[in-house]
């Protein structure tokens, strides 16, 4: 899944029994764009390939669950969290990137 997600595909991927999702962000994208995971706990390593800085902000019924720091270019970062059934939005939210396209959809079930 890592080189689907480093290539910028765009399909829906499902969180496996690792429990671990990756993310990558670049100008305007977020992959994957819409994902599938089971309730409970999910470590989500989140990859800054763009040119600009980006940060992962997941969103339920327009409130914040969790945030990562703004990631420069080439930098990473893991967040582990404990997710109940919902669909989350995700996004970044630096700037006009959310305006831009850069959002998907993590639903949890």
């Amino acid at each position: 899944m890592l080189a689907c997600v480093a290539a910028g595909c765009g399909h829906t991927a499902a969180v496996g029994p690792h429990r671990a999702l990756r993310v990558s962000l670049s100008e305007y994208r977020i992959n994957p764009q819409s994902v599938h995971a089971p309730a409970g706990l999910l470590n989500i390593i989140v990859h800054n390939y763009g040119r600009r800085t980006h940060n992962l902000v997941l969103t339920l019924d327009g409130q914040a669950e969790i945030s990562t720091k703004p990631l420069w270019p080439g930098t990473s970062e893991q967040v582990v969290v404990v997710l109940s059934p919902g669909t989350y939005e995700m996004a970044s939210t630096i700037l006009d990137d959310e305006a831009l396209g850069q959002s998907g959809t993590l639903v949890v079930r």
